[in-house]
């Protein structure tokens, strides 16, 4: 693995608003939320992803997702200098910091499988983690997570059962009693000015047998993007490339029509999910039976005249918005749709190589959750939509 490279932004301001951790979106959806500018950002982001697996490289800038939970900060507060470890409401307006496993009943005690995570982590992360420093990472495994069977260590942090032989990785994760996956690395003089940094150095890191600790990236030298994919890819992003050049200069202009339950731009991505489920190609058609049942819902939740008049008001100017911008509307989806499949060809690539462990869900084989991409300090989500709902849907099966 390549050496880790930090990119450490200090605050002017030891008080001022940090930034922490935010949802990761996926590759496709930048131009919704963001237009062209969204839309250079995916395919600046898709052109490096493509180099990455070209040059057959292994740093944290492209990562495998690994399906772990829950998430977890940790590390020596800046206020303090106390170890202490928390979930996510380490940021909260009025955060859960736990130094003690009293601390840990005191602030989850509602949630008893959180609790035995969370004092499982006061006990072993120390034994791994620098002398400074607060991170974030996903529980992979703790107590008796783990099970053996056949010759072979399992464990099922969430969805994914994750497994190896009694050698090599098997053997560490056997012997460890807490696994952890870092993936962010935060700096700041306060718990409140804390900065959230992608490419996590943790060069600084000790080695326990205690700790299974996963290390970030993703080895694309055993992977390889053949000519006849990188032709598809390339295909998809010259027709993304055509629509938005010819139309970009106005077409997201059709995103912002506002609404109390959400502008076309949050209908667009809530409808593009549940295309996922129904398997249709999104249509402006589509689009608008998505909004109308939204609102018809809600005009039968409302009790009075005026309610209903507000909501079906709302309802009648969203369609009239989405028929006046049909055309630009089903560009915004076609630019999508190529920006997916060229995403997709990416994925399946990285997905030829496992990062040593199996996966399996209700014991059939399946590709890794997914990836992450670092690009310009802006997380991306690269994973197939249609193979991801099709794991969770297996997941579910009784």
């Amino acid at each position: 693995m390549l050496p880790f490279r930090t990119y450490l932004r200090e605050e002017a301001d030891a008080e001022a608003e940090g930034e922490k951790l935010k949802h990761i979106e996926h590759l496709e959806d930048h131009p919704i939320n963001d237009g062209a500018k969204g839309f250079e950002h995916a395919v600046g982001a898709l052109e490096q992803a493509k180099n990455h697996i070209i040059m057959g490289a292994n740093d944290s800038s492209l990562t495998m997702k690994h399906d772990g939970s829950p998430s977890i900060v940790y590390g020596h507060h800046p206020e303090t200098g106390k170890f202490f470890v928390a979930s996510k409401s380490a940021f909260n307006k009025n955060p859960k910091i736990n130094y003690t496993p009293a601390d840990v009943d005191k602030n989850h005690g509602h949630a008893p499988g959180l609790v035995a995570k969370l004092k499982d982590a006061l006990t072993h992360l120390p034994k791994i983690t620098p002398n400074e420093g607060v991170y974030q990472g996903d529980v992979l495994f703790s107590g008796k997570d783990k099970k053996v069977e056949n010759g072979r260590v399992h464990f099922t942090p969430n969805t994914i059962t994750y497994s190896d032989d009694l050698k090599g990785e098997g053997a560490k994760i056997k012997k460890a009693k807490f696994g952890i996956y870092n993936h962010t690395q935060y700096v700041g003089k306060t718990g409140k000015s804390m900065t959230a940094n992608y490419s996590p150095d943790l060069s600084n890191f000790k080695s326990h047998s205690d700790v299974y600790h996963r290390m970030p990236g993703h080895d694309t030298s055993k992977v390889k993007l053949t000519p006849g994919a990188e032709a598809e890819h390339d295909a998809h992003v010259a027709e993304a490339e055509k629509i938005h050049n010819a139309h970009g200069s106005y077409m997201y202009d059709a995103l912002d029509k506002p609404g109390n339950l959400g502008s076309i731009r949050d209908h667009i991505k809530t409808y593009i999910n549940s295309t996922v489920d129904t398997q249709e190609k999104p249509t402006v058609q589509g689009l608008q039976r998505h909004v109308e049942n939204k609102y018809v819902k809600q005009i039968d939740k409302v009790k009075t005249d005026a309610a209903k008049k507000k909501y079906q008001d709302e309802l009648t100017a969203h369609i009239k918005h989405t028929n006046l911008h049909k055309q630009n509307l089903q560009r915004v989806f076609d630019v999508h749709q190529h920006l997916q499949h060229a995403k997709n060809v990416l994925v399946h690539t990285l997905a030829q190589h496992t990062g040593g462990l199996t996966h399996e869900v209700r014991g059939q084989p399946v590709k890794p959750e997914g990836f992450v991409l670092n690009h310009e300090g802006q997380l991306s989500k690269l994973n197939d939509r249609n193979e991801f709902n099709r794991l969770n849907r297996l997941a579910r099966q009784k």
